[in-house]
């Protein structure tokens, strides 16, 4: 039955949305350790570090077993549910720290079960941009109920909350199918499948790397360099969150009429303008109108190659790799920015970031027509 297909869809997406949302929570994890325990920037940092790194290194590993799915999934979330119910009761930032990477290895489990569920749709371009609706409207409500949380009770009670949400979402785990081994779709021996995936796990990385980097200066950027107010720069990239949700709609109409190649080179070409207009021509003008468009290029651009990697390995497991790739860059990035902008102003950082976008139109280039769903190539 048709319905049952959608309701293991909705099971994927909430597997996959409970993996991510350490990353989409990172700022609130920051907050919650630091309010509540008067860590410093450096111990509440290591906290969300850990889980991401945690959480990409898991999700590389369990993407590569055939035992996923379901039950996966629900070990996954009974993990990170434990977890945050000692971080909970703890009172030492240093064993929540410890606490998190292990909640990062149920992330893991949580996108490799939702990628190999996700992947196997029959048409991933608008699985993964109906996923994309939905984890963005669910982050936005739990970002905004999680400042309040911490409000009210501080870390323990914000870390105990987050149980319910899991408990929640882990009940639709129960609409899911057993999953199914999936072979390739595509044609190939296996030295061309490794140069593909070679390709694309190159062109996230080096297109995430400076993403992640702009992500985490941005404020501090508008602020310094524009001289807006705190809560200026907040609306504007509230705005630009907002808007982003174009993207998946985009998909949802035009995705079965378009060329995933060309549609991502043309995401990473105006990629590159934005970040020039952003910092290297910076005014009020160009930070609004870059950080709007950039946003929505973005989610269009991550959906297209996630779409595509579902195509190329429908099992899920290029799909958790790639996933695996933004959380280290999201790890990663705003620490290899830090040391870069040590000896260099934020206004001359986008030559290195233009180049990293360059190297990733190179590898998308460097696809021929792998990208393009099996019965358009």
């Amino acid at each position: 039955m048709q319905y049952k297909t959608y309701f293991h869809l909705l099971a994927g997406m909430a597997m996959l949305e409970l993996g991510n949302l350490a990353s989409s929570l990172a700022p609130f994890n920051v907050s919650a350790v630091s309010v509540g325990l008067n860590a410093n920037s450096q111990e509440a940092g290591l906290v969300v570090t850990l889980e991401l790194f945690f959480a990409a290194i898991s999700s590389l590993y369990f993407g590569t077993v055939s035992y996923k799915g379901r039950a996966l999934g629900l070990i996954g979330s009974i993990i990170v549910m434990i977890c945050y119910y000692l971080c909970s009761i703890s009172d030492d930032v240093n064993q929540i720290t410890i606490i998190k990477a292990f909640s990062g290895i149920g992330c893991g489990m949580l996108i490799a079960s939702g990628h190999s569920i996700l992947a196997s749709s029959r048409d991933p371009n608008r699985s993964y941009a109906l996923f994309t609706l939905f984890a963005s409207l669910t982050a936005a409500f739990l970002i905004y109920i999680s400042s309040t949380w911490i409000e009210d009770g501080g870390h323990s009670y914000y870390f105990f909350n987050f149980i319910y949400v899991y408990i929640a979402l882990t009940l639709l785990f129960f609409l899911s199918r057993q999953s199914k081994d999936q072979s390739d779709k595509r044609d190939g021996g296996p030295i061309t499948k490794k140069w593909l995936y070679f390709l694309l796990i190159t062109a996230v990385l080096f297109y995430e790397i400076p993403s992640s980097g702009m992500w985490a200066f941005m404020e501090r950027f508008g602020v310094e360099y524009i001289d807006l107010g705190v809560a200026e720069v907040g609306s504007v990239i509230s705005l630009a969150i907002i808007l982003s949700l174009l993207g998946p709609v985009f998909i949802g109409v035009f995705g079965n009429k378009i060329r995933r190649k060309e549609t991502i080179l043309f995401c990473l070409l105006v990629s590159s303008i934005c970040v020039y207009a952003i910092f290297g021509i910076p005014s009020f003008n160009t930070f609004y109108y870059g950080n709007i468009i950039w946003n929505i290029v973005f989610v269009i651009m991550v959906i297209l190659i996630l779409a595509a990697a579902a195509d190329i390995d429908p099992s899920g497991r290029l799909g958790a790799w790639l996933n695996a790739c933004i959380l280290l860059s999201a790890s990663l990035a705003p620490a290899v920015f830090g040391w870069v902008m040590l000896d260099n102003e934020m206004t001359v950082i986008y030559p290195y970031l233009i180049v990293f976008l360059i190297v990733a139109m190179i590898c998308i280039v460097s696809t021929k027509k792998e990208l393009e769903p099996q019965d358009n190539v």
